[in-house]
This record gives structure tokens, C-alpha cells and sequence, in this order.
């Protein structure tokens, strides 16, 4: 990852709420579409097709080499799932999206991106109460996270705070993967991890006023441990239980954290 990124100026933080809420909005517009019979390829059709018309970029599609705009993870894939148009959702699933938008705007004379990343997880149909319930821990886990994104606090704060929740709903959790910094190139320091110990062998970081954070938890049903699959991207659990993702994109201010993927009105920003 790249240096950590501090947005003081309000024409900075206005273009960043405007790139989040666009990527709100098309995550709630896919996830309302997802429904049995329905393949991911199709969602991503729909989504690169939202986001450009609009006037943004998806910002994964490219990044690194992943070939689509979003990431489709279906029942024990934890993140960076490949939409296809052999994955076809049924009945039962559960499907973790995750999208970026990019805005390109000038600032002073140079163009600058801005990013909003976020994602969750959602049932297909029908699905089991203890499903429903490893989604609305994880989504839970986020939220105590976003609650620590204070000035004067640490990363470690966040991390301890999701893994509270996981150890305490007795979730495996994913520790090779977790949140991170947003800044013009998408991904920056600070890795924000989702287990507390990471901070034994790793420098700890305060939290400043105009830091800008993806928190994302990724919970499983059985044990935390991984495995990558052989397209290079795709993320599983290793015994094969289900996972759940969930992530906001939160902009640090001195009166506290300002969750801006929201689905709200973009257009007027």
C-alpha cells in the first residue's frame, strides 16, 4: 500500500461523499436485482454500465488485473469473487458484493481521484436464521469498528473492537485480509485488520482528522482460515463454510466518524 493520504479541504471531502454515495447506490441497485436465476456476469453488466454513464470509473475493474467491475462472492467465498456468466444465483445463497467508484476531478489545478468502496452481503431467497444472523454479526462487527474511527484513537481500536464481536458470536475470522486506507490510487496505508494481535508484530497508527477508512469485516461460520482459488483472485474458506463481508467507507472528522457510502442523493454534491 501506499503512504497514508490526509483530506483537510472541504471541496476534497465533497468529492469523496459524492464518489461514496454513487458507490452506495449502485450496491444497493445491484443487491435489489440479485435474485435466483440471475448469473453475476449480469450484475456486473449492470453495474459498469451504471457507474459510466454517470460520469465515474469503476475503480476495480483493471486494478491490479482484476478483469470486472465488481467482486461477486458467493457462500464460502470470502472476497475478490469473479463475476461469470456460469455463476448463476440460486435459492439459498448468499452473495457478498463489493464496488468502488472513482470520480476524476481537478483540484487545484491537477486531476485527482476519489474513491468510494463498500460492500455486503446479502441472502438469495430463503436462507437459514443462522445465516441471517452471520450477516447481521458482521454487518454488527462493522459498526463497533466504524464507532472507534476517532481522532486520537488507533487502528488497533478498530481492530479490536470487530474482533470483539466475532470472538464473541464464535466466527472464525479472516486475518489475512481487512480494511485500508482510501487515497487517489485506491488502496493505502493504513492496513486495517480485523484481529488485534496483528499489532504485536506490526507498528500501530493514530488516527487523524481527514483520514478517509474502508472498515471491512469478513466473518465465517466455521474456522478463519483460507484458501485462494485457482483463477488467482477468488478468496474461500478453507473447510468450506460460509463467509459474510461487509464494509463502509468512513471519512474521519473532530465531531467523529461520517459513514459516506450512504444511498443517498449524489447528484446535487
Amino acid at each position: 500500500m501506499n503512504n497514508i493520504f490526509i483530506y483537510k479541504k472541504q471541496e476534497e471531502h465533497k468529492l469523496f461523499r459524492k464518489a461514496a454515495r454513487m458507490s452506495a447506490t449502485i450496491l444497493q441497485e445491484v443487491c435489489d436485482r440479485a435474485e435466483p436465476g440471475m448469473s453475476t456476469w449480469d450484475l456486473d453488466i449492470f453495474a459498469e454500465e451504471w457507474i459510466r454513464d454517470n460520469g465515474a470509473v469503476p475503480t476495480f475493474k483493471g486494478y491490479m488485473g482484476f478483469p470486472c467491475t465488481l467482486c461477486t462472492s458467493i457462500n464460502q467465498e470470502i472476497v475478490h469473487g469473479i463475476p461469470s456468466e456460469k455463476r448463476v444465483l440460486k435459492e439459498g445463497d448468499i452473495l457478498s458484493v463489493d464496488v468502488g467508484v472513482t470520480l476524476k476531478s481537478e483540484i487545484e489545478g491537477k486531476e485527482t481521484n476519489f474513491v468510494g468502496d463498500n460492500a455486503k452481503t446479502i441472502p438469495i431467497g430463503k436462507v437459514p436464521d443462522k445465516t441471517i444472523k452471520l450477516i447481521a454479526d458482521t454487518k454488527h462487527g462493522l459498526e463497533e469498528g466504524v464507532k472507534k474511527c476517532i481522532p486520537g484513537n488507533k487502528i488497533s481500536d478498530i481492530a479490536a473492537a470487530v474482533e470483539k464481536v466475532a470472538i464473541s458470536e464464535g466466527y472464525g475470522l479472516v486475518k489475512e485480509f481487512g480494511g485500508h486506507g482510501i487515497g487517489p490510487n485506491y488502496h493505502c496505508a493504513p492496513f486495517i485488520p480485523n484481529f488485534s494481535s496483528y499489532f504485536k508484530a506490526f507498528d500501530d497508527c493514530v488516527i487523524e482528522e481527514g483520514m478517509i477508512l474502508a472498515i471491512e469485516p469478513m466473518f465465517n461460520l466455521g474456522l478463519g482460515d483460507i484458501r485462494k482459488m485457482k483463477d488467482g483472485w477468488t478468496i474461500v474458506t478453507k473447510d468450506n463454510k460460509l463467509s459474510a463481508h461487509y464494509e463502509y467507507s468512513v471519512l474521519v472528522t473532530d465531531s467523529g466518524p461520517e459513514i459516506i457510502t450512504i444511498p443517498e442523493d449524489w447528484s446535487k454534491l
